[in-house]
């Protein structure tokens, strides 16, 4: 079963921070110093001072981002910046956002979740770990014993009695409201009602809980759970550090947007359009589609054209000039079949195994550097302006995984790979922090 229970965080107090959206920062890893500079410059206590400060070539083992970040906690709290709620509480989290014309809600609630080893029924990791920013993960936690952000968590319900709950507390007056610098409108809500929380915590005991984003924060959090486990021979398992903070969202949710990850790549030799065309016959259907060179909507009717409902893989190729082609995979069980006999069915039938294996690697050779060469974007307009402006040679545009892919990917004891998901919008970093406290 999955655990959860109330907990006492920290938030911003409105008395000290003239401005909410001004303190909040995105939840964006390394982030150049630029964009790191702005945040700063709104407000002195921006959280991403402590989220994801600025290096700098001074620093030692001593004096860092890490050890500094301590200190800013440290700080904000005896200065009352941060203030930590008097009750218990699983609270409620609502993003409000426009995504092409519709409004979505996204509403989740917050809580902590006692710590499992990834691969249990219980807890799934949906991706790969990228090893590259776990040291980074937990050399902050290491420091300030505090989540500072939602380890975000999918939940797939059936009778819907835990949406039921939301959708009622919903109905009541939130205790925080602010829009964020980008225009989302973020919303809290403590409930600290003993029965409604025992009817939310027993909801969760038999549901798994799929991690849509931050697999590396919660193996960080289980890493440094195991290290005080460790150096804590009466260790009792109800500890602080055995549990981390979640945002639980509802898969039936109208505000749950899956968003695509399209690929940019560079070629080391430039593009061939006449052998990618030759090439990509051997496993999909090729369709030139033509748009008008003049009209901005490239990126859109890319999206349109390959959009489907059904468990079929589809990609849009762009590379120069008024047109694209539309691909269609024509045999989902080569790979399978051919080149991943070891895997599940639903793991190679992922958009992404298909385009890394039978496109990027196959036709164009990418594989050692793909790092290097291919990276990814929510934004199709963002892909189609790196190839109009030469950074990218091509660009692909995916659809979103399926929930149902999610399911039975991690039914199955697999991961998918790394940037398959992503979903928007996610937690703002500051909004609520959990302090491992005991």
């Amino acid at each position: 079963m999955a655990n959860i229970k109330p907990f006492r965080g920290y938030r911003y107090n409105a008395e000290k921070v003239s401005d909410l959206a001004n303190v909040m920062a995105p939840l964006k890893y390394n982030i150049d110093d630029d964009q790191k500079s702005a945040l700063y410059e709104m407000d002195e206590h921006n959280m991403v001072k402590i989220f994801d400060g600025k290096s700098y070539d001074t620093d030692t083992d001593e004096s860092n981002k890490y050890t500094r970040a301590a200190e800013y906690l440290k700080e904000w709290i005896r200065d009352g910046v941060l203030v930590q709620d008097d009750e218990e509480a699983i609270y409620l989290y609502e993003e409000i956002m426009e995504q092409h014309g519709n409004l979505y809600c996204n509403t989740t609630f917050v809580a902590l979740l006692e710590l499992e080893e990834l691969g249990t029924d219980n807890i799934r990791s949906c991706e790969e770990i990228r090893e590259l920013s776990k040291k980074d993960r937990y050399d902050l936690l290491a420091a300030t014993n505090a989540d500072l952000s939602m380890i975000s968590c999918l939940y797939v319900e059936r009778n819907k009695k835990l949406l039921n709950i939301m959708l009622e507390l919903r109905e009541r007056e939130p205790e925080m409201v602010f829009k964020t610098v980008d225009g989302l409108i973020q919303k809290v809500w403590k409930v600290t009602d003993k029965d409604i929380i025992d009817e939310i915590v027993e909801g969760f005991k038999d549901i798994p809980l799929y991690i849509t984003d931050g697999q590396t924060r919660y193996s960080t959090c289980v890493q440094y759970r195991n290290y005080m486990r460790a150096n804590n021979p009466l260790n009792t398992g109800n500890e602080a550090y055995n549990y981390t903070m979640v945002a639980l969202f509802n898969s039936t949710s109208d505000g749950v947007v899956i968003m695509p990850e399209h690929r940019k790549i560079k070629l080391p030799r430039g593009f061939s359009e006449e052998l990618f065309v030759a090439s990509i016959q051997n496993h999909f259907k090729i369709e030139k589609i033509i748009v008008d060179e003049q009209d901005d909507s490239m990126p859109e009717t890319m999206k349109k054209q390959i959009s489907t409902k059904r468990l079929e893989t589809k990609f849009a190729l762009y590379h120069e000039g008024g047109y694209f082609y539309r691909l269609t995979l024509v045999d989902p069980d080569y790979i399978k079949k051919e080149l991943l006999p070891e895997m599940s069915k639903s793991y190679c039938g992922l958009d992404t195994v298909v385009l890394r294996k039978l496109i990027i690697n196959e036709i164009f050779g990418i594989e050692e550097d793909y790092d290097q060469l291919v990276s990814t974007s929510n934004s199709s307009v963002d892909c189609y302006n790196s190839v109009k402006e030469g950074k990218a040679d091509v660009m692909i545009v995916v659809n979103p995984v399926k929930v149902e892919q999610i399911e039975s990917v991690t039914a199955a004891g697999e991961k998918m790979p790394f940037r398959t998901l992503s979903m928007f919008p996610k937690p703002m970093v500051g909004t609520i922090i959990n302090i491992k406290e005991d």
